[in-house]
């Protein structure tokens, strides 16, 4: 009976199915590549013409974009094997990845023909030529790369290069181009700059409001635009575009100076109180609103302001000067219209009898 039931279990487990193996792949964690190549670079130190070794580790550097100890793995593959197709575009990678432009210039001269990077790399060899400052090459390779490449990404392309050559005539021509196609290009802040420095304020001002109105959070771009509108006479559109930011003391500051321009004595003195009213002991604001007054001859008004300086700080020489020169004109005004006032002198004149 024993082996009858020995004989079903054994029958019963050839007619189940088979299970499966499970294929486990492993995951490859951020540090799992960088890891890798620690231990490739160890192995490389006892052992530097092993083929493998290399290979591996540029299979890693691949994976890793190319880090910086990489350059000796490309040097052994070379040496070892000479030059070839995939290794010249690795080169190249390496030398973008770390901006060695004199030689991604050189790789791109020597192999240049030999593997057909010509075309592939045209961009690559231009930019190279720029950022060393080679200008009659860089601009006779632009202007073959311009005859034949006309897209938006190859104008914006050729307009940063000019750009990087100071060829100020050049990059607007260019540009004009780009914003024909794309008004909305990053490039369109520098098109814009560049047609108010030419004298295009209206032309200039026009294709940056189209790019300020999509930059409305950033302050350093709206702050700069504003600067440009301002030395435009256009004061009420530079005080419109920095209101958003009047909270920052040097813009609130800015807006005073601006509404002063402009004699809007109400709106400056609005802004500086507001000021005072959130940092009472700020002696910015109070300063500056006592010398508003001041300037504008409100004495009275404004000695009270360089009387509170002092309560703040009894060592504020400044403070003190202005209040020793404000009672001084004061008592000056004073004395002087009280010498307007008084009774003139009768002079009497002794008539002439003529007989």
């Amino acid at each position: 009976m024993r082996g009858f039931i020995l004989a079903l279990i054994l029958v019963g487990a050839a007619c189940s199915s088979p299970q499966k193996d499970r294929i486990v792949v492993p995951t490859l964690h951020a540090g799992f590549y960088n890891d890798a190549l620690e231990r490739i670079n160890d192995k490389l130190e006892s052992d530097p013409d092993n083929d493998r070794l290399i290979d591996q580790k540029l299979f890693y550097c691949d994976q890793l974009g190319w880090p910086t100890t990489c350059i000796s793995a490309l040097d052994t593959y070379k040496q070892k094997h000479g030059m070839t197709n995939q290794l010249v575009e690795q080169y190249i990678v390496y030398y973008i990845r770390h901006k060695r432009y004199q030689l991604l210039l050189d790789v791109i001269e020597r192999w240049g023909q030999e593997y057909h990077l010509a075309d592939k790399y045209i961009k690559t060899y231009i930019e190279s030529l720029t950022r060393l400052g080679k200008r009659k090459r860089a601009e006779l390779e632009l202007r073959i790369f311009l005859k034949n490449h006309q897209s938006l990404d190859d104008l914006e392309f050729a307009s940063t290069q000019y750009l990087r050559l100071k060829d100020t005539l050049m990059a607007a021509y260019n540009l004009r181009k780009v914003y024909q196609m794309n008004p909305e290009s990053d490039l369109m802040w520098n098109y814009g700059n560049i047609l108010v420095n030419l004298g295009y304020n209206d032309e200039g001002l026009s294709v940056l409001d189209d790019y300020v109105n999509e930059k409305k959070d950033d302050f350093d771009i709206q702050l700069q635009y504003a600067w440009l509108l301002e030395k435009s006479n256009r004061l009420f559109d530079a005080r419109k575009v920095i209101k958003p930011f009047s909270e920052r003391d040097t813009i609130s500051y800015l807006l005073v100076e601006w509404y002063k321009k402009d004699q809007m004595w109400d709106s400056a003195t609005y802004v500086l109180n507001e000021a005072i009213a959130s940092d009472s002991s700020d002696r910015k604001p109070i300063w500056k609103l006592g010398r508003m007054y001041e300037d504008r001859g409100w004495l009275l008004t404004s000695l009270p302001y360089y009387e509170y300086l002092l309560e703040l700080n009894s060592n504020d020489t400044l403070a003190r000067q202005r209040i020793d020169l404000i009672q001084r004109k004061i008592a000056y005004l004073q004395r002087l219209k009280f010498e307007e006032n008084k009774t003139p002198t009768l002079e009497l004149q002794p008539k002439k009898i003529e007989n």
